[in-house]
């Protein structure tokens, strides 16, 4: 079966923002060669005729198909995004995603392989392909080897550290933006649809990535956020690795800020200088003294649970960064080749 001839869900156009009118010089590399080639160039380019086996996920951005690559016969994932209003040209999402990609190449950061652009109507990126996501991984697992949590987060924490020092914001993680190659337990971070260069003088979208995972000083409305909302969103995928579940589950920004507050108890001048300021009505917020990581994760080490404590502190000046957590005592006893060093005996149920 042609790639080409079952047309996907139509993306509407991003919200523009401040960094949309002046993006990274990435993007802007991206721009020429994907979007500034005379229509003539990319009507007649040579597609490949990839099989497509199954439809691994769609939603609003397109859909990904499991495809057989025609020449090498190597499973790939091709990622086929329809543009609306092709007047406009490539979204700027798509052109950050693919600029982003092509630059940040690691061995945890999922692999763009080629970009195809059809007429003006199809986007195709083509990823190597891993076998699931971390969400379908935990969600199919009994238990979880308190080895392979560690594998794992080591790996998510390595792609991110590598995002860091780039200067690149993922702004999106979660478990189903996380690939998991299963034989090899090695990680990929994914979809960088999100991502943004950053500086402490620019303003951002405030309403990024998925309500679960979003960091408090999101939440705030603040357009002013940096590194540690990745940092965040790293510490709710290691609790949900160690729980099978969501940590902060719930529907509504307020009543997400209301779960945070639950666990980690309402901030105040002195855990947060500034929340006042930040929240202006977090007088109106109950009252709740924190839970201890010891007793919400009683089966996690020691070190494991003030490692996670650090990177669930509410206020981002103190939250770990990659590099640090990278160092952290959690990790000194680990070996990492990929692979869990030995196969424990503890194992944390999922709930």
């Amino acid at each position: 079966m042609a790639l080409s001839i079952r047309p996907s869900p139509r993306v509407q156009p991003e919200r523009r923002d401040f960094i949309s009118y002046f993006d990274s010089l990435l993007a802007r590399l991206a721009l020429c060669s994907l979007c500034s080639r005379d229509e003539r160039d990319y009507i007649d380019e040579v597609i490949p005729d990839f099989e497509v086996i199954d439809v691994v996920a769609h939603g609003g951005y397109g859909r990904v198909y499991r495809c057989l690559e025609p020449v090498s016969y190597n499973v790939v994932a091709v990622k086929q995004i329809t543009i609306l209003g092709s007047f406009q040209g490539v979204p700027a999402q798509i052109i950050r995603e693919v600029a982003f990609l092509k630059e940040l190449r690691h061995n945890n950061i999922v692999k763009l392989l080629n970009v195809y652009v059809r007429g003006d109507r199809y986007v195709n990126l083509v990823f190597e392909h891993l076998q699931c996501d971390l969400h379908d991984y935990i969600r199919k697992s009994r238990y979880s080897n308190s080895r392979i949590v560690k594998t794992f987060m080591h790996q998510i924490l390595s792609a991110l550290e590598f995002c860091h020092t780039r200067k690149v914001l993922h702004r999106d993680l979660k478990p189903s933006n996380v690939l998991v190659d299963e034989p090899n337990l090695r990680i990929k971070l994914a979809d960088f649809g999100l991502a943004r260069e950053f500086r402490d003088d620019i303003s951002y979208t405030e309403q990024v990535g998925t309500a679960w995972y979003r960091a408090p000083e999101v939440l705030f409305d603040n357009y002013q956020y940096s590194s540690p909302i990745d940092l965040w969103g790293a510490g709710c995928v290691f609790a949900e690795m160690l729980t099978g579940g969501p940590l902060f589950h719930t529907s509504r920004k307020r009543d997400e800020l209301q779960s945070i507050f639950r666990l980690l108890g309402t901030p105040t001048e002195d855990t947060w200088p500034g929340i006042t300021q930040s929240l202006p009505d977090i007088h109106k917020y109950k009252k709740y003294n924190p839970v201890g990581m010891d007793e919400l994760f009683p089966n996690l080490e020691q070190s494991g649970q003030n490692l996670l404590a650090r990177l669930l502190c509410m206020n981002p000046n103190d939250r770990i960064s990659a590099a640090a957590a990278l160092s952290h005592a959690y990790f000194r006893d680990a070996q990492w080749d990929g692979k869990p060093k030995e196969q424990s005996s503890s194992c944390i149920p999922f709930r």
